[in-house]
């Protein structure tokens, strides 16, 4: 299936120059993309889904209340 999408000049200007850089056609490099941000979305709600609130404040409790060293500040 494809699809026509409104993209602003600004992005496809941008998504063009990052193709070329790749030396893809600009198509593959937008598919490319989005196919990554959704398998990386899919693996953050996986690793969400995971979580574990108690073990996690567990994990805080045993950090000890130090003041960070010197070299630690801003």
């Amino acid at each position: 299936m494809s699809r026509s999408i409104t993209i602003p000049d600004e992005l496809l200007n941008r998504a063009e120059q990052l193709a070329a850089v790749e030396r893809v056609p600009v198509e593959q490099f937008v598919v490319s993309t989005l196919s990554r941000q959704f398998s990386d979305l899919e693996f953050l709600n996986q690793r969400a889904n995971r979580a574990n609130p108690e073990k996690f404040r567990a994990a805080l409790a045993q950090i000890p209340d130090l003041e960070p060293d010197p070299n630690d500040r801003f």
